[in-house]
């Protein structure tokens, strides 16, 4: 009796395991249809993406928007705290409002800072979509104090106002790989997003300062710079803080405020 007792305590142990290890993230994404043909369209060409670049396989990615070039670039890495590497960049298919920060409802900016990846909906009327995290402490602090405005994803479609709109065929990429990456990792860890205005390059400075003259707009791309040179300098993505007047201060590890009572 003892023994059998211990045979079926064995074989509901392993069962539990069982169910536990088909309940990752990946998995439970690959239950909707959308993402299922994702997967189908997308794994294989990935895989050999990472395997090109001398990746072992997708673990830790980064991704850094530009408003100006249209573009959203994937960067990895096989440990967190190596260098990254340069996977791949989309291009956003189309753009919405000006350069410069999303300060509140409406005003059709997409925003501009230091995110990460909130949310993921399968389900999403824009085929895929993945939610970025604004408003951060910064957001809430410079932004509108009653409606600074929220809901703002990478999305495919190809429409929509605020958002880093896609192409399906685009968006399947982009949200599967982020799907991976977020499975390997555990759904505690959040996938960063900065999105900036431009590259801070010496002539886009140029460009900047001379179409836009409002200094304090010119002293937030400045702040945010810090980010942006954090990488370029290190290619390990920024963490950070917000002080009580909302700007950004790097640092490293990237998810130095993961556990931030703010996010």
């Amino acid at each position: 009796m003892k023994k059998y007792s211990k045979g079926i305590i064995l074989g509901l142990f392993c069962c539990v395991l069982s169910a536990t290890k088909a309940q990752s993230f990946a998995d439970k994404q690959d239950n909707f249809s959308r993402v299922k043909l994702a997967k189908q369209k997308s794994e294989q060409k990935l895989k050999k993406l990472f395997k090109d670049s001398g990746m072992q396989g997708v673990r830790y990615i980064y991704w850094r928007a530009f408003k100006m070039e249209m573009k959203l670039e994937l960067w990895a890495s096989d440990s967190s705290s190596s260098t990254y590497k340069r996977i791949k960049t989309y291009p956003i298919c189309k753009g919405s409002g000006d350069l410069g920060p999303k300060r509140k409802f409406g005003d059709l900016q997409v925003p501009e800072g230091l995110y990460y990846i909130s949310r993921y909906n399968p389900t999403s009327n824009y085929h895929l979509s993945m939610k970025v995290s604004y408003p951060n402490e910064s957001d809430v602090i410079l932004g509108d104090k009653d409606n600074p405005g929220n809901e703002i994803f990478i999305h495919g479609a190809c429409a929509s106002v605020g958002c880093l709109p896609m192409t399906d065929e685009t968006i399947d990429e982009i949200y599967w790989v982020t799907v991976m990456s977020q499975s390997y990792q555990g759904s505690m860890v959040k996938i960063p997003i900065d999105i900036f205005p431009c590259k801070f390059t010496e002539s886009n400075w140029a460009f900047l300062k001379r179409r836009y003259k409002r200094k304090s707009l010119l002293d937030f791309w400045k702040n945010i710079e810090g980010g942006y040179s954090f990488f370029e300098k290190t290619k390990i993505p920024p963490g950070y803080w917000v002080d009580q007047q909302g700007s950004y201060h790097f640092l490293y590890p990237q998810n130095y405020h993961i556990n931030d009572k703010n996010h």
